[in-house]
């Protein structure tokens, strides 16, 4: 689908970057991660401060692993330095399924995330970035909900508990995507890795085709959805690329220069700089890998380059420093 992203991002005629660093950024600020994830005037003065710092065509909110199933009713668990976590399962049995109450936009926290985009554009002044919500994808969520110690019982031995937990967190999921859309974002990130155990029956029907429907029921061309999946391999761009999104977020493990003739020319292929590496590397490093990589992907207009996933609290910021450098001195260039 052509978006507004799209056209936005061919007619800067430069390569454009997504860094998605309000953790490393607000804990620099002497920032709390629980405040900031938690209060949306906080979490404002982060993202300013990203923006500040790097500028940038995107801005991405604080990215929280555990903000729907939380609405669903997952304990928390709350630290000053570390992203929120899971204090509990909610979701054991059928029976655990049926009790849930299906939440409503703007129920807990997320309130916050919605409240985000709509802050950032009357806030932040003129040339405005895009700016992008994140939410997790039906299985993530239901992951977080059964538990790590619950998920391999249920997914292999009771997968009609997972298939009715998925239906009711899929009464919730276009909802909330739609939500941000009323909130004055300008798409938002659709999270849902799929791990190497899972077989290729597995991910179709427990993730491909509830992604498939939220994006049929909320993409459009002025609102776009970016399917981020970290831990995809070659293997698994063909079912991937029957999802319809916008735009894919790739990590790693794929070779982008092949990766990204798979898709249409209108499609965003998104990444794919190593986490790990970006955490441990010298700004050398940094620097020299950010213009290898746009240098091997000058000839798609439609890439974007970014981490191959959110970055942890501990990223030094003199390797984002670096990366950004990367990026000027590759468009001084180009």
């Amino acid at each position: 689908m052509n978006t507004y992203l799209y056209e936005t991002i061919l007619n800067l005629k430069q390569r454009v970057f997504i860094l998605p660093a309000a953790y490393p950024v607000g804990l620099e600020m002497d920032k709390a991660i629980s405040e900031f994830a938690s209060d949306a005037n906080t979490q404002i003065q982060v993202l300013e401060q990203v923006y500040k710092r790097f500028g940038g065509t995107f801005l991405l909110p604080v990215w929280d692993r555990m903000i729907e199933a939380e609405a669903f009713g997952a304990p928390l668990q709350m630290d000053a330095k570390l992203p929120i976590g899971s204090a509990g399962t909610v979701v054991a049995s059928q029976r655990d399924v049926e009790a849930l109450m299906i939440p409503r936009p703007g129920h807990k926290r997320t309130t916050v995330t919605l409240a985000i985009p709509r802050l950032l554009k009357e806030r932040l002044p003129e040339p405005k970035p895009l700016i992008l919500g994140i939410i997790n994808g039906p299985l993530a969520v239901a992951r977080q909900l059964m538990g790590e110690e619950g998920w391999e019982e249920i997914l292999n031995r009771q997968p009609e508990v997972l298939d009715a937990l998925l239906d009711k967190i899929m009464r919730f999921l276009p909802d909330y995507a739609h939500a941000f859309g009323f909130n004055e974002a300008d798409g938002i990130v659709l999270s849902e890795p799929l791990e190497d155990a899972l077989t290729a029956e597995q991910r179709e029907r427990f993730s491909l085709r509830h992604v498939r429907r939220l994006i049929q029921q909320v993409q459009s061309p002025r609102f776009a959805i970016i399917l981020h999946n970290p831990l995809a391999d070659e293997a698994q761009l063909q079912l991937w690329q029957t999802s319809g999104a916008a735009g894919y977020w790739l990590g790693s493990r794929v070779n982008l220069v092949s990766a990204v003739k798979r898709f249409a020319e209108d499609t965003l292929v998104i990444g794919n700089l190593s986490v790990d590496w970006l955490t441990t590397a010298s700004p050398e490093a940094v620097y020299e890998e950010t213009q290898n990589l746009l240098t091997a992907m000058r000839d798609f207009p439609n890439f974007v380059l970014a981490p191959e996933d959110d970055l942890p609290p501990h990223t030094p910021l003199a390797n984002l420093d670096a990366l950004i450098r990367g990026v000027n001195r590759f468009n001084g260039d180009f």
